[in-house]
């Protein structure tokens, strides 16, 4: 066909029309051939890697976000293939896609950036929905500490604070900085320490000490075994006390505040019932009518 058309080339404008018109005819049917098998080996393509992620463990969410970017990158490139054949300028397609590409990358920064902080937190899974985590401190300064995971998303993780506000936060201020995560998979126990100040008497000290461990040890909520015991340990002198820290595990995170909260209003009501005084600092107004001799100075 091509040495039919460069014969008449320049002779007879009838055929140099017919010429052109069979020309076209070819192209457009390379084009709609090149459809046809472009489109179902997309799918076979796009079936692969859906059997491929079957048999990866990774996040659902993940494996959506790539069959989406694999897709429509299979179909841009089969269009530019497609144009090519109907002669259209490919280079000129490449490199708007590429100036495009770069308008929205500059445009859509932070949208990226929780993008990619989404696909961190799916693949490394620092945490999961329902574990209970400690609140990036600009948020957690507002709404409280801590938070359990609702929903993992690939922009945002949508996080309950304790105090029942529904918070959502960008990605990428999760991956900025240290995870904690107060849920564990292995084990659960939370470790909590309390601390009170004693007068400095031996009798005292040792009463509170006798004490202390009774309530720890029959309180439902604090592991006796594992990982440690509870214990009270004497840590330290302060200015006009001795520094006491109630240590013990609580099965899970949920149960830490309950539990340091009973332990509290137990110590409080043995204390006072045997007698074993906390110490507390003392203020006196000179300008008072006060014996001093009456606060035991």
């Amino acid at each position: 066909m091509d040495i039919k058309c460069d014969a008449v080339l320049g002779t007879n404008v009838t055929e140099i029309l017919d010429c052109g018109a069979s020309i076209l005819e070819i192209t457009v049917i390379k084009a709609i051939l090149t459809l046809v098998i472009g489109y179902p080996l997309i799918i076979f393509l796009t079936a692969q890697i859906s059997r491929l992620f079957d048999r990866v463990e990774l996040d659902e969410t993940v494996e959506m976000f790539i069959q989406k970017v694999a897709k429509v990158t299979m179909w841009i490139l089969l269009l530019i293939t497609v144009s090519g054949t109907l002669g259209v300028d490919v280079s000129a397609i490449l490199a708007g896609l590429g100036i495009a590409g770069l308008a929205l990358a500059f445009a859509a920064q932070d949208t990226l950036s929780n993008v990619v902080g989404g696909v961190f937190i799916m693949i490394d899974r620092p945490f999961k929905v329902g574990d209970r985590i400690k609140l990036p401190t600009k948020i957690g300064s507002q709404y409280s500490s801590w938070g359990d995971v609702k929903e993992i998303g690939l922009r945002t993780t949508i996080v309950r604070s304790t105090d029942g506000v529904i918070v959502t936060i960008p990605n990428k201020s999760l991956i900025g900085g240290p995870i904690v995560n107060f849920s564990h998979d292995r084990d659960a126990a939370l470790r909590v320490r309390l601390r009170l100040g004693l007068t400095p008497v031996w009798s005292n000290v040792q009463k509170a000490e006798d004490v202390v461990n009774e309530i720890v040890k029959t309180h439902p909520d604090i592991n006796q075994e594992k990982p440690k015991p509870p214990q009270a340990v004497l840590r330290d002198f302060g200015d006009q006390d001795v520094v006491m820290e109630i240590r013990f595990y609580v099965k899970e995170p949920r149960k830490m505040r309950p539990t340091k909260s009973d332990v509290v209003k137990e110590v409080l009501r043995r204390f006072e019932e045997e007698k074993i005084s906390l110490a507390f600092p003392v203020r006196v107004n000179m300008n008072a009518d006060v014996d001093i001799k009456d606060l035991g100075f």
